[in-house]
Order: structure tokens, then C-alpha cells, then sequence
């Protein structure tokens, strides 16, 4: 039995991803820049361009030609837009991004625990899709849930909201659970194949270099 085959067994402790920080981190810096830059806009659209407009308007014409030109009405509006749509943006994102990494994803005695969907033991697993994983960290698992009338369901397991070591060695796991043992024997069959082709072909370049050398 290999370590992974044991990890997956029952009595081995557990496997747990939470929240990567990275993920986390950088969206809170997203949702305060974005919250501040609103702030800074509803002040530059209620408070300090339309004062600057105001004193500009009570000057006299002598006064204005020494004078820079205020926002326009255009400029003001377009400030009040801009807050009015990040302020309340911000906590918005926030909370969706706190929802996409809410929990933790755990591998315990068998079975599979994901935010928003049932526990899944190993057993019931039927696939796994990696077609997204060494572009976007995406992993997608097939499983039969007894409770949708024996129909298969598939969760997401993502390295990159949820910590990385962690969730790569669940999608491991799963991976080798699903994978035929014939198919792993092909795999490196094809491997060791290739080996001694490369080998192959080394030697045979080495005896026609030698040939020529010695020609001349």
C-alpha cells in the first residue's frame, strides 16, 4: 500500500485547507483601496470641488482672470458617480469573497468535508478533472451522492482561495484513488519506455560520432 492509499484510510489524522491568506490578504487591500478612493471622491464631489466653485462664481470678473477655473458641473457629477458606486461596492466584494472562502476543506477518516457540499467519502468518488489545474488550480471531483436519487455531483477544490499544500494533497489523494492500478503500470511503462529510447538514441549518436572521428 502506497503512503498516499494510507493517507486516504481511515485512522490517519486529518488533511485541512483553509483560507489561503494570499487570497484573502490581497482582497482586502482591494476592498480598503476601493473603499477609500469612493471617499476620497463623494469629498472631492460634496465638499471641496463645489466650495472651490462656490468661491470662484462670488469673485469678480478681474478677480477670475488671475484665478484657475473650478470643476464643472460635469466634473462634480462624475466625482458623486464614482462614489456613490465603489463605497458601497467595496463591502459588497468583501462579502463575496469572504463567502467563496468560507470554511476549510477536510480530508478525515475517509471523508471528504467542502463548504457547500455534502461530506463525500472517498469511496464515492467516481472522477476527478484536472483540465483546469496547471492553469487556473482548479480541480473538479465527481461523486454519487445517495441523497440525488443516486445522481453524480461535483464540487471544486481550488488551490488558490484555499491553501495550496493542503489542497494539493487532497486532489493527490483523490487522484490516486481513482486511477486505475493498470493505468499507473501504463504510465510508467511509457515512461521507462521513453527512457530507453532516449538512451537509445544517445548511443547510437555516440558510435556515429565515433565513426567519424575516426575516419578522419
Amino acid at each position: 500500500m502506497t503512503q498516499v492509499e494510507e493517507d486516504a484510510g481511515t485512522g490517519q489524522g486529518e488533511i485541512v485547507a483553509r483560507a489561503g491568506r494570499y487570497y484573502r490578504n490581497a482582497r482586502y487591500l482591494l476592498v480598503t483601496m476601493m473603499v477609500g478612493a469612493g471617499l476620497w471622491f463623494a469629498y472631492d464631489g460634496w465638499v471641496r470641488w463645489p466650495g472651490e466653485k462656490s468661491h470662484y462664481d462670488s469673485l469678480s470678473a478681474d478677480q477670475r482672470a488671475v484665478q484657475n477655473k473650478p470643476h464643472s458641473d460635469l466634473d462634480i457629477l462624475i466625482q458623486k458617480v464614482l462614489a456613490l458606486g465603489l463605497v458601497p461596492l467595496g463591502p459588497l466584494l468583501l462579502t463575496w469573497f469572504l463567502y467563496r472562502s468560507r470554511g476549510e476543506y477536510r480530508l478525515a477518516d475517509g471523508v471528504l468535508h467542502v463548504p457547500g457540499n455534502p461530506p463525500v467519502p472517498l469511496t464515492s468518488v467516481r472522477s476527478i478533472d484536472k483540465a483546469k489545474w496547471d492553469r487556473m488550480w482548479i480541480a473538479r471531483v465527481e461523486y454519487y451522492d445517495p441523497a440525488a436519487a443516486g445522481l453524480s455531483k461535483w464540487l471544486v477544490l481550488d488551490d488558490f482561495i484555499y491553501e495550496r499544500g493542503p489542497t494539493d494533497r487532497i486532489v493527490e489523494i483523490i487522484e490516486a484513488m481513482v486511477t486505475p492500478p493498470e493505468e499507473e503500470e501504463g504510465e510508467l511503462a511509457a515512461e521507462e519506455a521513453d527512457a530507453e529510447g532516449a538512451d537509445h538514441v544517445e548511443a547510437v549518436t555516440g558510435e556515429v560520432e565515433g565513426e567519424e572521428s575516426g575516419e578522419v
